[in-house]
Parts: C-alpha cells; sequence; structure tokens
C-alpha cells in the first residue's frame, strides 16, 4: 500500500501531522529517520518515514514504527515473482551469490 492508504489504515488524521516538502531527497528522508520521531499512529519511536500528499492539507510527514510499518507494507511496483527474477538476474550478472527466502506460504499475491 502507499502511503496515504497506510495513513488511513492506521487512522491517522493528515491534519495532525508534520508539513513536509513536497518531493523530500532521500538525506532529507533519512535525517528524520534518525531523530526518531514518534509513530504517527501509536507514538512509539519510528524506523520509517514517508511523505502523504493530502489535498487539502498539503504534503505531510506519516512516520511508523516498526509495528505499524509491518501492518501497513509497501506494495511492490512489479508481482513479487517479477521483482525475484530480475533480482536474481541482476545478481548473475554481477556474479553475486543470491538466496531468497519466503515462509511456506509465499507472498501475498504470488
Amino acid at each position: 500500500m502507499n502511503h496515504e492508504e497506510a495513513a488511513c489504515k492506521l487512522g491517522v488524521a493528515p491534519a495532525s501531522l508534520t508539513p513536509a516538502p513536497p518531493a523530500p531527497r532521500f538525506a532529507e528522508t533519512w535525517a528524520r529517520m534518525q531523530r526518531e520521531p514518534p509513530c504517527s499512529a501509536c507514538r512509539r519511536p519510528s524506523r520509517t518515514s514517508g511523505v502523504i500528499h493530502d489535498p487539502t492539507h498539503g504534503p505531510r510527514w506519516l512516520d511508523r514504527c516498526r509495528e505499524c510499518f509491518l501492518a501497513t507494507p509497501p506494495t511492490l511496483r512489479v508481482p513479487p515473482t517479477r521483482f525475484l527474477e530480475e533480482l536474481r538476474a541482476v545478481a548473475a550478472d554481477a556474479r553475486l551469490p543470491l538466496h531468497t527466502y519466503t515462509d511456506e506460504s509465499g507472498w501475498e499475491g504470488e
């Protein structure tokens, strides 16, 4: 899911979030994550930060702790099987060993 969907699922109101740049550079996001702001949903120390784009309030920081992030995982832009195929091809081209693991049921959508 995207950041907006994650905020909705976690019950986070965009008005309660800190204003953010529309398209922060990685260094800006990394610097924010290093400060471990409180999770936008549960107030525990966050482990990840991203920006939601709310039509009423503009760009806002969405910070999530480990548990809230795992409850709202990001969606891959390609199906997991295709992602793994491409990853294996790149690793083979670079002559790097690659081991992938999934649970017994595989990934959702696979």
